[in-house]
């Protein structure tokens, strides 16, 4: 497999991608929409809205990271544990008194964005995605308020504290559905704009959505949780704000929704490599959004909602999987503390309070207690070190242990038949046993770089390194690794395996030149061979045999004269050299035809392919040939002609086909053979029988190869791939 790789360099060497949403403030110079960096604005007294952006900026700044950090963790641990009281909550108030069904999709998003939104914070604390995600952390508090408020009217004997409060909520909380979906998809991933002209989508969503969410506040009616219990707050006789409510949530959700997506295919046009894929991934959670959405609409509310719901854990789960599966926020190193910390407290709760109930029941001492107690703390002190490893061997591979690199990785290269396939099995082997997103090779080739070798494994990400691959004390590539984040830095261990790697594949680099000479010479001299063949041909053919079959007839003109003067016996022996002579014309033809195949010679080889299929009716054959077939080397045009003969007479003899076509074409300075029909096929495990292996001999002699295809509409294809053009 190959792929264009980053252009070499002292550059390319150290090459990392920009941080993702590397902080609230924008750089000096924003990127225009044409490419490059806007011109600085021009100096003159700043505009409000810059001057109110730079007072956010400026505050944002002043908040320390950790107590970012701090914040996220108590949204979501809130927006976890709220839902977790309201489902119970709604189930038990619903005996008591009438209550609409629990909404499953705000259950949905208040428990699953905030999550994910506070796993983006741990590593992006100043990125705006993450925030946006946690906005739906104050769905719970809506949700238990809207049933507080119900359970004051409906059930309590007297009403409860703060209960009109709690109504006056529970009337207009649902309102961040109208901004958190549409501006997330505008702001990924990156926490900006695809440029400064989209601000009018912001402006839009944030219109709608707060025309609406006011509406919802003083609207006269019942609230989402009961049909008993109205709004405290409503205007009475201000029906008409639920019309407002309902255009100002179909205008943010709906258009907001479309143009979010669109947002994110523009930045998908734009990048490439895995930050494409990073957000294409979001892009198919939009899409399922949007559908979700659509599909369910004149169904009934139940069915409407379960859509709602699923739709509403798309965003998340395509964030999720872009941070992890194309580490976008550089997710892993904290996913890999995470996952250490959780199993190892586990494991030493469990064996405290294993050890402290079994000593408390056989010796129950405070001295035993202690014991155990050092027996927990030793277990941690050495168990940590063999969890890291486990977790750092699941999340990163073998990167702490070179030689468990290199073997893994000799490993999968031996099975390998030739240099080129033990390359590719070698840089296949080193990403998977590194974890790493990318890894390629590629070799310096000779002089004219005729030589030059690539093998890619993975996709090309926008960090990586260049280990030079040194062999015989030659440099004969590079190995390009892809980084696993911008910012990463390789340990000694997996630096020194990585440079082994590089030089196992130098010395297949080199194999693999040795064997691509071999490969050239063996065609140099099978060209060279044919073409003093047709040579010879030639002179035997149009000279040598000529002249002794003149001689032969001389022999015999000379023999009549002899029998004429009256010397029977002198003739005798004169007719016996005529025909002698006569043999070895004979032979002598044979060895010209033995030389090259006479047709070719008589007809050319457009003329010969034709011949082959000429007679037969069963199958019924075609012929469709290009120009410049007549001006092939001598070499290309036997191997041709032999390989074609040989595909035809196995199609007519074992396919049971009833058409027959043969193509040839000279492409790109190579001729194209192919011979196809439409009969039984090939078998799923075919033998290779003679005919196989002369085709693909044939074919390997001037330097090309053939290909037994299956053809899309049943058959098989011949394909023989020859290099040489016009001679």
């Amino acid at each position: 497999m190959t792929a264009p790789l980053p252009p070499p360099g002292p550059a390319a060497a150290d090459a990392v991608p920009p941080a993702a949403g590397a902080g609230l403030p924008r750089p000096a110079a924003e990127p225009s929409p044409e490419g490059g960096a806007a011109p600085p604005a021009a100096a003159g007294p700043p505009h409000r809205s810059g001057r109110r952006r730079a007072r956010v900026r400026a505050f944002a700044r002043r908040i320390p990271d950790a107590r970012l950090r701090m914040i996220a963790a108590v949204l979501a641990c809130t927006a976890v544990v709220g839902t977790a009281v309201y489902v119970p909550y709604h189930y038990w108030l619903a005996q008591r008194a009438e209550l609409f069904e629990m909404i499953w999709s705000d259950v949905a998003l208040g428990a699953a964005w905030p999550v994910v939104g506070a796993f983006v914070v741990r590593v992006r604390p100043r990125n705006p995605v993450g925030w946006l995600l946690l906005i739906p952390a104050a769905l719970s508090p809506y949700l238990i308020m809207g049933l507080y408020a119900a359970q004051s009217e409906l059930v309590a004997d007297d009403p409860l504290p703060l209960a009109d409060f709690a109504g006056w909520i529970g009337a207009w909380g649902f309102g961040q559905y109208f901004v958190v979906i549409p501006l997330l998809l505008l702001y990924f991933p990156d926490g900006h704009l695809p440029s400064p002209r989209w601000r009018f989508a912001t402006y839009y969503i944030l219109t709608a959505a707060g025309v609406a969410i006011v509406a919802a506040m003083f609207r006269d009616g019942s609230l989402d949780v009961s049909p008993a219990v109205d709004n405290p707050w409503g205007i009475p006789g201000a029906g008409w704000l639920r019309y407002v409510l309902l255009a100002g949530s179909f205008a943010a959700l709906i258009p907001g929704t479309v143009i979010g997506v669109a947002a994110l295919v523009v930045r998908s046009r734009r990048v490439v490599g895995v930050q494409r894929t990073q957000l294409q991934w979001l892009v198919l959670a939009g899409l399922v959004l949007m559908v979700c959405f659509a599909v369910p609409i004149g169904a009934t509310g139940r069915v409407t909602d379960v859509f709602f719901a699923i739709g509403l854990l798309a965003p998340p789960a395509g964030i999720a999987v872009a941070m992890l599966r194309h580490r976008m926020f550089d997710v892993v190193v904290v996913l890999n503390r995470t996952i250490v910390s959780v199993v190892m407290t586990v494991l030493l709760v469990g064996l405290y309070a294993a050890l402290v109930l079994g000593v408390g029941r056989i010796a129950p001492t405070s001295t035993m207690r202690v014991a155990a107690v050092a027996v927990v703390a030793l277990l941690a002190a050495y168990g940590r070190g063999v969890v890291q490893k486990l977790v750092d061997r699941w999340l990163f591979g073998h990167r702490h242990d070179p030689y468990a690199v290199v073997a893994r990785v000799g490993r999968h290269v031996a099975p390998a038949s030739e240099p080129v396939e033990a390359l590719q099995r070698l840089v296949d082997a080193l990403r998977r046993a590194l974890r790493l997103p990318y890894v390629a090779f590629r070799s310096t080739g000779g002089k004219d770089g005729a030589d030059a070798l690539e093998v890619v494994s993975g996709s090309p990400v926008a960090g990586w390194r260049t280990v030079p691959a040194q062999a015989l004390g030659q440099d004969l590539g590079e190995l390009h690794v892809g980084l696993r984040s911008g910012d990463e830095r390789w340990t000694p261990e997996e630096q020194a395996a990585v440079e082994e790697v590089a030089a196992r594949a130098a010395t297949l680099a080199y194999a693999a030149g040795l064997v691509a000479d071999v490969a050239r010479s063996r065609a140099r001299i099978v060209v060279a061979r044919e073409e003093e063949r047709r040579r010879l041909r030639a002179d035997l053919h149009d000279g040598v045999g000529p002249a002794l079959a003149g001689t032969a007839h001389q022999l015999d003109a000379l023999a009549r004269r002899i029998e004429a003067a009256g010397q029977p016996e002198l003739a005798g022996r004169a007719r016996s050299v005529r025909d002698r002579l006569r043999q070895t014309v004979t032979d002598l033809r044979s060895v010209v035809h033995g030389l090259r195949p006479p047709i070719l010679d008589q007809l050319g080889l457009a003329g010969a392919l034709r011949d082959l299929l000429a007679g037969y009716e069963t199958p019924h054959c075609t012929v469709d040939l290009g120009p410049g077939l007549d001006t092939l080397p001598a070499a290309v045009e036997v191997a041709a002609y032999a390989i074609a003969a040989e595909a035809v007479a196995n199609a007519v003899r074992h396919s049971g086909a009833g058409e027959l076509t043969l193509h040839a074409r000279i492409r790109t300075g190579s001729l194209v053979l192919e011979v196809h029909d439409n009969g039984c096929g090939m078998p799923v495990h075919p033998h290779a029988g003679v005919g196989l292996r002369s085709m693909g001999e044939r074919a390997g002699e001037v330097g090309g190869r053939v290909d037994i295809l299956p053809h899309s509409s049943g058959g098989t294809i011949v394909q023989a791939t020859l290099p040489g053009g016009p001679a």
